[in-house]
C-alpha cells in the first residue's frame, strides 16, 4: 500500500511537470485553458461528492460533517484571500498581464501557497488509501486530472513573467513535489493508526477544500468568459467521476 500511494502522487507531480512542458510545444489560448481548469474542477467537485462527503458521513455527525467541510473551505478562502492564491489553475482570471510582470515579487508568497495546496493533494491521496477503499479511485483521478491544467498554469504565468524554461520545470517541480510530502504524512498517519474518526474529519476537511477549488476556478470564468463552456466543461469532470465511481463501486 506505502508503494502504490508514493506512486500515485509522482504520477500526480509528473502530470503537473506534463502540463508545464506543454506550454513550450502546444500553443495555450485562454479557451483551452478554460476548459482544462473547467473539467479539473469539476472532477474535484465529483471527488467530494461522490466519494469524501459520503465516507466521511458513515461515522460523522451532521454537524460534524459540516463543521469539517466548512473548515476547509475557510481555510482555503483564508489563505487565497489574504496571502496568495493556492492555486494558478483555479486563479487563472486573476493573472492579468500585470501581475505577470511582477511575478518575481509575489513568487514566494505564490509558490508557499500551491505547496500548501499540494501538500494536501498528497495527504487526499493517503487518506483514500487509508480507508482501504477502491471508491477511493476517484479521489486520485481528481487530483491527477487537476495537476495538468495546475501546473500549464503556473508554467504560463513563469514564461510570461521571462523565466528560463528549464528553471520552469525546475520550480514547477520543486513546489508540485509537496504532493510527495503529502503523501508521505499521510503514510505516517497510517502507520501511527490514527483512529478512523479523525481521518474522516480529514477527508471532510480536504472536501471542503475541493469544493472551494472548484467553485473558485469557474467563477471568475463564468462572469468574464465563456458562460456555456464553463458549464459544459464542469459538468464533463463532474460526470467523469461519477462515471469512475458507479464503475468501481
Amino acid at each position: 500500500m506505502v508503494l502504490l500511494i508514493l506512486f500515485k502522487s509522482f504520477l500526480a507531480l509528473i502530470s503537473a511537470l506534463f502540463g508545464a512542458g506543454s506550454t513550450f510545444i502546444v500553443k495555450m489560448n485562454h479557451k483551452k485553458l478554460c476548459v482544462l481548469i473547467s473539467l479539473s474542477a469539476g472532477a474535484l467537485l465529483g471527488a467530494a461528492a461522490f466519494t469524501l462527503i459520503p465516507e466521511s458521513s458513515e461515522q460523522l455527525s451532521i454537524v460534524e460533517l459540516f463543521v469539517s467541510v466548512l473548515s476547509g473551505y475557510l481555510v482555503f478562502l483564508v489563505v487565497s484571500r489574504y496571502y496568495s492564491h493556492v492555486c494558478p489553475a483555479c486563479s487563472a482570471s486573476h493573472f492579468d498581464e500585470r501581475t505577470t510582470k511582477k511575478f518575481s515579487e509575489i513568487f514566494l508568497t505564490l509558490f508557499t501557497a500551491l505547496a500548501f495546496h499540494s501538500l494536501l493533494d498528497g495527504i487526499a491521496i493517503s487518506a483514500g488509501d487509508l480507508q482501504n477503499n477502491e471508491k477511493q479511485s476517484s479521489i486520485f483521478l481528481a487530483i491527477l486530472t487537476h495537476k495538468f491544467p495546475e501546473g500549464l498554469a503556473l508554467a504560463s504565468l513563469m514564461l510570461g513573467a521571462g523565466i528560463a524554461k528549464t528553471k520552469i520545470i525546475s520550480y514547477t517541480a520543486l513546489v508540485e513535489a509537496t504532493t510527495l510530502l503529502g503523501s508521505i504524512i499521510g503514510i505516517f498517519l497510517l502507520k501511527e493508526e490514527i483512529p478512523s474518526l479523525w481521518i474522516n474529519i480529514l477527508m471532510a476537511h480536504i472536501a471542503g477544500g475541493f469544493i472551494y477549488l472548484a467553485i473558485h476556478a469557474v467563477i471568475g470564468e463564468m462572469l468574464r468568459h465563456h458562460k456555456t463552456l464553463v458549464v459544459s466543461s464542469l459538468l464533463s469532470g463532474f460526470l467523469l467521476i461519477l462515471f469512475v465511481h458507479l464503475l468501481i463501486d
